[in-house]
């Protein structure tokens, strides 16, 4: 019987490696900065998470600015490292840059 925990433990355990693996992304979370110029998508979201959700799942999303106070998500097309001119300081806001192989 405890054979069968292990074992059922040591294939569980590879299915998360593996599968965790498909989804490795880095994000870089500034406070108080945020990207302009570049928003594609503006919209209200109960948490930043949801922001980060969203994000993913279009195409041409590269980073995104959230103000934590109102509750608002942006979804921009290009990063503070492609557009560093872009990138300004405003104490309400934090910006995420996400690096999963999306082109600048």
């Amino acid at each position: 019987m405890l054979w069968m925990f292990r074992y059922f433990l040591v294939c569980v355990s590879s299915i998360n490696l593996v599968t965790a693996g498909d989804q490795c992304r880095i994000e870089i979370n500034i406070r108080g900065m945020a990207l302009k110029g570049f928003v594609f998508k503006r919209m209200t979201v109960a948490a930043l998470h949801i922001c980060d959700i969203l994000c993913e799942r279009e195409i041409t999303c590269q980073s995104y600015n959230f103000n934590r106070k109102e509750q608002i998500c942006e979804l921009n097309n290009r990063t503070k490292d492609a557009r560093p001119e872009n990138f300004l300081s405003d104490p309400e806001w934090f910006y995420i840059s996400r690096f999963n192989g999306r082109g600048n």
